[in-house]
């Protein structure tokens, strides 16, 4: 297999520029991902709550737990996939690996309640499953992340790269979001629908990460120089913590991860509180919330090119932090709504939410392979493994805070636990989820804003490293 390949340089190595069919291959396992992700991040607090009847702080510490589990996990798999020598290259064999276990743990999840289990023994199965499903998240991502700098080595190509994945991730968000309660509304039981929602997930993801990992022979894939002498296994294991306190020193990759950590908060904490906040306080089902994320993937999806034509006149930076206002404003809208109110609003607040957030997303994934490059500038060595793994750490890490958030609130405002989801709450406990769809996301939002003026890597700045290059 080859691929119609140009090279071009960072100044320290030459790096390939492939063609869009290979881009598009490569972009396409976004699809796969944010479809669990999304799948996962809405429904999993609510099932082990409301279907495993697991108490909701104890839920969301579980979630909780297996992030930062990742914390520990994926600094290792990216130094080990940064040192991994291959036939097939350093990278591609994790896609196999990691598409083969993320179906089945996510299958598992979502079919434990064909078990008959309960209290302290389904908080351990669940922990059980999630670090499995963990694992394998990592396994695939990490490698897959690591790699657009080694086939896009333009400031503009990342731009165009990641919009083409934020496409296709957009679609992963609307199988996910929109055809996961369509699944599980398809069953004519929730209980069953649940099992049948994850069944279905689990093996189209699975079936897509392995045509991704088809379609990854057409991709450059550079080893790294040998260093010299032998690394044994415990400099190996030691090597991730090592490299991760060697990449605290690149200010721009250290900035745009905490901000990453701001955005994503602000996404799980809505996806975690939207079965809560649609069944409880907007009296909707699940055909409602399909309908919903329906509207916010098209927008999404139809802003891409905007948002592109727009990164590329007024710059990286100054896009992301316009965008990131509107995020929070259009969010914090949900505060305003009374009953009664008309259904365009519904529909309204779905297009400016999808939008404003695929503009902040394609601005965060555009930037990343910038602090990719000006590590490599800055230090001489391709670090682009641990630095994925980092990120890949704090994106698990913002999507279990959502979970942890509301499962407090939930627990201190009195929800009442039942395996029957219809089940009456208490006022405070939808004066909590009112809150948690709304105002709190809206606060993520604005703490990155301070954060992203302190941010100063542009095109001009790696232009001068790239000149001063050998």
């Amino acid at each position: 297999m080859s691929a119609r390949v140009a090279v071009a340089s960072t100044g320290t190595s030459p790096i390939a520029r492939v063609g869009l069919g290979p881009q598009l291959a490569w972009a396409s396992g976004s699809f796969a991902t944010g479809a669990l992700f999304n799948a996962m991040a809405l429904f999993a607090l609510f099932f082990m709550t409301s279907i495993l009847g697991i108490a909701p702080a104890v839920a969301g510490t579980i979630i909780l737990l297996a992030r930062v589990y990742d914390g520990i996990i994926d600094p290792l798999i990216g130094a080990v996939s940064d040192r991994t020598r291959h036939r097939w290259g350093p990278r591609r064999i994790y896609l196999l690996i990691g598409a083969l276990g993320l179906g089945v743990s996510f299958v598992a999840f979502f079919n434990l309640s064909l078990l008959s289990i309960e209290g302290a023994e389904a908080g351990f199965i669940v922990t059980i499953i999630l670090l499995l499903y963990s694992t394998a998240y990592s396994i695939f991502s990490i490698p897959y992340l690591a790699m657009p700098p080694e086939f896009a080595p333009g400031y503009d190509d990342r731009t165009r790269l990641m919009s083409y994945r934020v496409f296709f991730q957009l679609a992963g968000v609307m199988a996910g979001a929109v055809g996961a309660p369509a699944l599980i509304e398809m069953s004519g039981t929730e209980l069953g629908g649940y099992q049948f929602m994850g069944l279905i997930l689990g093996i189209a993801a699975t079936a897509l990460c392995i045509v991704v990992f088809i379609g990854a022979a057409w991709l450059p894939q550079l080893e790294r120089p040998k260093k010299s002498g032998e690394v044994n296994a415990l400099e190996l294991l030691a090597s991730p913590f090592t490299d991760m306190i060697k990449i605290i020193g690149n200010a721009p990759f250290r900035q745009l991860t905490v901000i990453k950590l701001c955005q994503l908060a602000v996404l799980s904490t809505v996806l975690a509180c939207t079965p809560y906040f649609f069944g409880f306080v907007l009296k909707l089902g699940q055909a409602e919330i399909g309908q919903f994320y329906g509207a916010f993937g098209v927008a999404g999806i139809v802003s891409v090119p905007i948002y592109r034509w727009i990164i590329g006149k007024a710059g990286k930076r100054e896009s992301y932090l316009v965008l990131i206002i509107l995020y929070a404003l259009s969010l914090a809208s949900w505060i305003l709504w009374v009953p009664g109110e008309n259904g365009v609003f519904f529909y309204l607040r779905a297009v400016l939410i999808g939008s404003f957030s695929t503009g902040t997303l394609l601005c965060a994934l555009a930037m990343l392979p910038d602090t990719m490059e000006y590590d490599r500038l800055q230090s001489g060595e391709a670090r682009e493994g641990i630095m994925s793994g980092v990120w890949t750490f704090v994106e698990n890490l913002a999507g279990a805070l959502g979970p942890f958030i509301i499962g407090l609130l939930l627990q201190a405002n009195g929800l009442i636990q039942s395996r029957d989801p219809s089940v009456e709450q208490p006022q405070a406990v939808l004066t909590a989820v009112h809150w948690g769809a709304s105002m709190i996301p809206a606060l993520f939002c604005l703490v990155a804003v301070p954060l992203l003026f302190r941010y100063q890597l542009d095109e001009a700045t790696l232009e001068r490293m790239r000149a001063k290059q050998p």
